[in-house]
């Protein structure tokens, strides 16, 4: 479950983007974030990863609070959520199975992909 406790993000020049949302998302369920330019979506998303930090406020993901995770924590988290930023950066060429199985790279043997070999199990993972 990803529960969002009274988040709030004020950047530096005073634009806040974030003004004490507070929501449950329950596992398997699907979420989409709509909104106008500007009103906070991608602000949302880059706090739940902590790739830019709230003023205030807790980000608890199955029982672990993002917001005071060490960065080993973090970086233990990090590698169990996808995240496709608005720039994409996919590789055009490759076939969206490889650009889905470059983000397990960290989790296969090196050899395997010097070859663009991934395991069947791996495949079946991305796939499903």
């Amino acid at each position: 479950m990803l529960i969002i406790e009274n988040l709030t993000k004020v950047y530096d020049n005073g634009f806040m983007a974030l003004d004490n949302l507070s929501l449950e998302i329950p596992d398997g369920q699907f979420v989409a974030i709509i909104g106008l330019s500007g009103s906070g979506k991608s602000t949302l998303l880059r706090c739940i990863n902590r790739l830019i930090d709230p003023t205030k406020g807790r980000i608890i993901w199955k029982g672990i609070d993002i917001t005071a995770a060490t960065d080993d924590e973090l970086r233990h988290i990090r590698r169990r959520i996808g995240m496709i930023f608005q720039q994409f950066n996919l590789v055009k060429r490759s076939r969206v199975l490889t650009n889905v199985m470059s983000g397990r790279l960290g989790y296969i043997n090196p050899v395997f992909s010097l070859f663009n070999y991934f395991p069947p199990q791996e495949k079946v993972r991305a796939m499903a």
